[in-house]
């Protein structure tokens, strides 16, 4: 790994810090996007065309997949999305171990959520992750009702 790179994340990260939770939430919903459209987005869009566009068989199918688990707490209307690892780059790379990252990989899962679902809206909630110590990353997701 390039020191001087390290060097510069090290400020990015302390920069994170001292950011307001919601401005340190559109600064990394620009990240989590920037990176979907990379073909991560692609994907997901596969998984809920062969679902039929159905929510619940989205997550179903997203659980048989290796790597991640699904629940489906109230069908149409509440989830758990688990990780078992952190697959982001800027962490298995070694430039950023701070928890504060999660925030990306939360705007990820708002994203992919509204680009397939437009007519609904998503509260996404991290209980835990990988980098704040939790065995693995758990998204509890819940459509808004009224939305």
């Amino acid at each position: 790994m390039d020191n001087e790179i390290r060097w510069w994340f090290t400020g990015f990260e302390e920069g994170l810090g001292a950011l307001s939770e919601e401005e340190r939430g559109t600064l990394l919903r620009s990240c989590a996007e920037n990176c979907l459209q990379m073909g991560m987005l692609d994907f997901y869009r596969g998984v809920q065309e062969r679902s039929g566009g159905d929510i619940d068989g989205f997550f179903r199918a997203l659980g048989e997949m290796g790597g991640l688990e699904t629940e489906i707490v109230r069908p149409g209307k509440e989830f758990w999305l688990i990780f078992h690892q952190c697959t982001c780059s800027l962490h298995t790379q070694g430039y950023i171990n701070s928890s504060l990252l999660c925030e990306c990989s939360r705007q990820s899962v708002l994203y992919i959520l509204r680009e397939l679902w437009p007519d609904k809206s998503f509260v996404v909630d991290p209980e835990g992750t990988i980098l704040n110590g939790a065995q693995d990353c758990r998204f509890h997701i819940v459509e808004r009702e009224g939305a």
